[in-house]
């Protein structure tokens, strides 16, 4: 696996600005983040994203499938769904526009876990947790030397290479 062209982010909850006030962000913003994502993925890079990535709860969800493809074609990078908690289709619907669609993943190479919502219990002797949810209020959670969110707010709504996030966990105090 290529660390610099991997790419982890998570919970843009793309289309959520449509009925939802409690996730940040307008249509003009959602045009600005897609703006972002592409400024730092190229066609070819490969993005773990970590859930939440598009507001699909049926009181909210206006676009079903046709808007989440859409979506996704004005996305650079071969994107994996890791499932978040607002990631509430079918896996089946999933895969007809995500690359691959898994509730965790494990990448062994490097000892890490990827999983939405963070769980020290699922870590394995020296493994390193990324992470999502965690991006209400105003002030990320700290990274420590084993565990990084990823959420996009805290990024500057960009996704960020895996070595970079390797890299902020290496330097990370606690």
């Amino acid at each position: 696996m290529d660390l610099d062209h991997t790419f982890v982010t998570s919970d843009h909850h793309f289309r959520d600005w449509k009925n939802c006030p409690i996730h940040e962000g307008s249509a003009e913003d959602e045009v600005q983040r897609i703006a972002l994502w592409n400024s730092e993925v190229g066609k070819d890079d490969l993005v773990l994203y970590v859930g939440d990535f598009y507001e699909s709860a049926p009181v909210t969800c206006t676009g079903g499938v046709a808007d989440l493809q859409d979506l996704l074609g004005k996305l650079n990078g071969q994107i994996v769904l890791i499932k978040g908690n607002h990631d509430r289709m079918e896996d089946s619907v999933y895969r007809l526009a995500f690359k691959d669609v898994v509730t965790e993943m494990r990448i062994e190479e490097v000892n890490l876990l990827l999983t939405h919502v963070p769980d020290r219990t699922k870590l394995r002797p020296g493994e390193r947790m990324i992470y999502g949810h965690e991006h209400r209020g105003y002030v990320p959670l700290p990274t420590t030397r084993d565990s990084i969110c990823v959420c996009a707010k805290w990024h500057g709504w960009k996704p960020i290479t895996l070595a970079e996030a390797i890299r902020q966990m290496d330097a990370a105090q606690g």
